[in-house]
């Protein structure tokens, strides 16, 4: 038997960035026992890799990871119910918008009014849903998925951090930095030098 275990939280941050999924609060609760094939050949890939110490095992499982969390949250993952009226709120749709327009522009300014304009919200009204639906400000979630993608560039040792910088949408490496620090508590050299790829 293989039981794995999943974070609520970092599932539905795995969904919404990754998939563009915004998902239901009772998540994967009320679902009864049954099997799926897929899922479980997919289990026993990632059994099968954590067997191995080293490094190729270690790609594999994490590459593994991803492919189960996609297949689960696309056949099972609920979405928040839209309502009929689709500007009143911030639904799936509204999020999809907006993850894709920071994916395309990561290395260009970004503010709220065009955010706004591409969910088709004044920029107040979006402000407040956003909030309100995300738990953070939209200014606060774009400098997280900028974080998040600085990260992933970090992996490659060779890429220097003012590459990075560039290519994450901050003025300069000491923008970055502190940017950085506020977010993780340390800075992006320490962090890559406690976390090497």
């Amino acid at each position: 038997m293989i039981v794995i275990t999943l974070e609520p939280a970092k599932v539905a941050q795995f969904a919404q960035t990754e998939l563009g999924m915004l998902l239901d609060p009772q998540q994967l609760r009320d679902l009864p026992q049954f099997t799926d094939p897929d899922l479980c050949a997919a289990g026993v890939i990632l059994r099968d890799a954590l067997k191995t110490d080293d490094m190729p095992s270690a790609v594999m499982f994490e590459a593994m990871s991803r492919v189960f969390l996609v297949k689960l949250l696309q056949r099972y993952g609920k979405r928040r119910v839209e309502e009929v009226e689709l500007s009143a709120r911030f639904t799936s749709r509204h999020y999809q918008q907006v993850l894709g327009y920071v994916q395309n522009r990561l290395d260009q300014t970004i503010t709220v009014d065009q955010l706004a304009a591409e969910a088709g919200m004044s920029p107040s009204h979006f402000a407040r849903v956003f909030k309100e639906t995300l738990g953070s400000t939209p200014m606060q979630y774009v400098m997280a998925y900028r974080i998040e993608q600085a990260i992933k560039m970090m992996e490659d040792a060779t890429r220097p951090l003012g590459d990075i910088a560039l290519a994450c949408g901050f003025a300069d490496q000491a923008h970055f930095t502190r940017s950085f620090k506020q977010v993780m508590g340390q800075t992006p050299r320490a962090y890559r030098v406690a976390n090497p790829g």
